[in-house]
């Protein structure tokens, strides 16, 4: 993924953001979980699928920031900090933005 279809993909997402080196970073080492991410419904709650925690852990902050509620260089410090993390860890990571789940546990979402 690019950070042009990341854009695409995510309106939340400003376009100010679209030149910064650490976004790119960020597509390039999240870009398969991205694709998968999925904005969740008022319905889901906190109990969504893993492509809506993927949505809330990977976008979350860019869409705060999006509509003013946090700062650029906060949102970037945080954007490096998930890369950090990531490093640390690469094979588990995406598990990690997943909450374990009780066996035979219902699939979330509404009913």
């Amino acid at each position: 993924m690019t950070v042009d279809e990341f854009l695409t993909r995510f309106p939340e997402v400003p376009r100010d953001l679209r030149d910064e080196p650490v976004l790119t970073r960020y597509v390039d080492a999240f870009g398969g979980l991205l694709r998968r991410a999925t904005k969740p419904t008022p319905c889901v709650g906190n109990n969504g699928d893993a492509e809506h925690h993927f949505y809330t852990r990977l976008i979350n902050d860019l869409a705060i920031y999006g509509i003013g509620l946090a700062r650029r260089d906060r949102t970037l410090a945080r954007l490096q900090a998930t890369l950090d993390q990531r490093r640390k860890q690469p094979a588990t990571f995406a598990c990690t933005l997943v909450p374990r789940k009780a066996p035979g546990a219902k699939r979330a979402g509404c009913s």
